[in-house]
């Protein structure tokens, strides 16, 4: 077995194969109570679409090898050894393959202009003000099963939603990027839309100069990286994770004025709305 056969292995695969099943799996991601500590709220996340996993307690991730490597104690040779073995070699993953998106029973009933309290109170807490917002964000009433909830809504290009508040987060169908319109000399890239508000934030600005692209997932990448040849400069706003980095590095490939503001600004944060909570 060499490196590229063994890193088509499933790291889920191989957690379950050893005994450790995810805490919770939503938005793509299987979360985990981290294998190298004990802790009760899982802090170890696997993307299933990439086979990626990064842990936030230790700020660092990878790839299978890489998280076998830390589990044994071992070089890039030793995991080869341990991955070798049939029970391992037999769970593969294909980045061919797409996940099926679950189906969404959220019935959105109503939207409305953003004024409800509880919201507002909830954009505070994440450092975000009403003024930032308000031209971007709104309120969905909805519902799930017979009950009633609302959130904040982030609208896309689609007609979908990004959906959350304090205590969810969620998304309608269909599942897209959302575009804000400027300059079309240069676009901004953000992982999520409360990043882009963050930069609001941080620029002390109400409207960006430059065409703003949320991607609401890195899912959605390859549904832009086509027309990113369009722009003369482009600005990224990724999350400082493997996720992220890897979606950078393939912006950077095919486009030479691309410059990472992850690393310039938040480097040492997950994303930029984590470090506009410190300053």
């Amino acid at each position: 077995m060499n490196c590229l056969q063994a890193k088509k292995i499933s790291i889920i695969g191989y957690l379950a194969s050893v005994g450790i099943n995810p805490e919770k799996v939503k938005n793509g991601a299987a979360w985990y109570n981290s294998p190298f500590r004990t802790e009760s709220t899982p802090s170890f996340k696997v993307d299933r679409n990439l086979n990626l996993w990064y842990d936030f307690g230790i700020g660092t991730g990878g790839n299978v090898l890489n998280l076998v490597m830390n589990l044994n104690s071992t070089d890039v040779a030793g995991a080869l050894l341990v991955l070798q073995k049939p029970e391992y070699s037999k769970i593969t993953f294909s980045f061919s393959e797409q996940q099926k998106p679950e189906l969404s029973n959220i019935q959105i009933k109503h939207t409305q202009p953003l004024q409800n309290r509880a919201l507002l109170q909830y954009l505070a807490s994440r450092g975000i003000s009403q003024f930032k917002a308000v031209n971007f964000v709104s309120e969905a009433y909805y519902q799930v099963n017979r009950k009633q909830y609302f959130s904040l809504a982030f609208k896309n290009d689609c007609g979908g939603y990004e959906l959350r508040n304090k205590y969810f987060k969620g998304s309608t169908s269909p599942k897209a990027i959302t575009t804000i319109k400027g300059s079309p000399e240069s676009v901004n890239i953000f992982e999520g839309w409360i990043d882009f508000l963050s930069a609001l934030e941080y620029y002390k600005t109400s409207k960006p100069a430059s065409t703003c692209i949320i991607l609401n997932s890195t899912n959605n990448l390859d549904t832009v990286i086509g027309t990113l040849q369009n722009y003369r400069q482009i600005n990224l706003f990724l999350d400082n994770d493997p996720t992220g980095e890897l979606a950078t590095e393939k912006i950077k490939s095919i486009h030479p004025n691309t410059k990472d503001y992850s690393k310039i600004i938040y480097k040492n944060h997950n994303d930029f709305n984590q470090y506009l909570l410190t300053i």
